[in-house]
């Protein structure tokens, strides 16, 4: 689920980022080595202690192809 902060801008670096890192998981890389956060599509420690990551939940696993 997208859910865009307050004063979101996706920047051309951050799209690339993303994408890069959709293309590793898909490969195989375990979803805790991302730099960018799928969910909210921002860098992953803008989010870190975001209550959708920190509370266990399985509304938003597994990621929809």
């Amino acid at each position: 689920m997208f859910r865009p902060r307050k004063g979101f801008e996706m920047t051309k670096k951050l799209a690339a980022a993303i994408q890069r890192d959709n293309e590793l998981e898909d490969a195989g890389m375990h979803s805790d080595d991302r730099k960018t956060c799928w969910s909210h599509q921002s860098w992953a420690v803008d989010c870190e202690t975001d209550p959708f990551h920190t509370q266990p939940s399985v509304h938003h696993y597994p990621r929809p192809a």
